[in-house]
């Protein structure tokens, strides 16, 4: 996924993303385990997913235990969810 996300050639078109931002979407797609996420990723325009990642930031990166609680609701091993909160701290907040 992540050599395939770099634009419009790939299921989720990050264009219009800071590299750090594209970043973060390739990681987070590449884990996400619902496939109906995965599809909401894949049929947004660029704008659509630069103004879904700008929408999400402040639930993100304000609120953590509440983004480790979605995350083992989702189904994510501790560990798995340590590194997408790593991930998510680095990249997005």
């Amino acid at each position: 996924m992540t050599a395939s996300c770099g634009g419009s050639d790939g299921p989720v078109d990050t264009s219009r993303l800071t590299d750090r931002q594209r970043e973060w979407v390739e990681y987070s797609y590449a884990h996400e385990k619902n496939e109906d996420v995965k599809r909401t990723w894949e049929q947004l325009p660029a704008e659509g997913v630069e103004s879904f990642l700008d929408q999400q930031r402040p639930r993100l990166c304000s609120d953590m235990d509440a983004l480790m609680k979605s995350l083992k609701e989702a189904g994510y091993e501790a560990g798995e969810m340590q590194e997408y909160r790593e991930k998510t701290t680095e990249l997005l907040c």
